[in-house]
């Protein structure tokens, strides 16, 4: 799993391997995701690998809780994979029965996905 901010505000999170999505290892992306949400509204893309074809249950669990304790302005998941997709839409699903102010997009191009965010925060900066 690597990170980068190619804009204040905006995280891409690329996902090569289904290892890269396991809890443990977001450690670094929490901490830089808290501090960067002093400075202003956050947004986070992820770009899943083709070769992740699934998600397991502990993924979206705890991202449901970081959305329930930090303040993102949106998340937006970025994949070819059927899998990852229903997966993807299964927690805006969440997202929106929680009633948590956070937008959650799924997008099969990266550039559809950066456009989106880079939107999101313009609306919110």
């Amino acid at each position: 799993m690597r990170f980068e901010t190619p804009q204040p505000g905006m995280f891409v999170v690329t996902y090569r391997v289904s290892g890269d999505l396991h809890p443990a290892a977001q450690g670094p992306l929490i901490a830089a995701v808290e501090a960067a949400l002093a400075k202003g509204p956050v947004v986070i893309v992820f770009e899943v690998g083709s070769l992740v074809r699934s998600v397991d249950l502990s993924v979206p669990t705890f991202w449901l809780d970081v959305t329930g304790r930090l303040a993102l302005t949106g998340i937006c998941i970025v994949t070819t994979s059927v899998g990852v997709r229903i997966a993807a839409r299964g927690f805006k699903l969440a997202q929106n029965v929680r009633k948590h102010p956070i937008a959650v997009e799924v997008f099969e191009g990266l550039d559809d996905g950066l456009a989106w965010a880079s939107g999101l925060l313009s609306s919110r900066g």
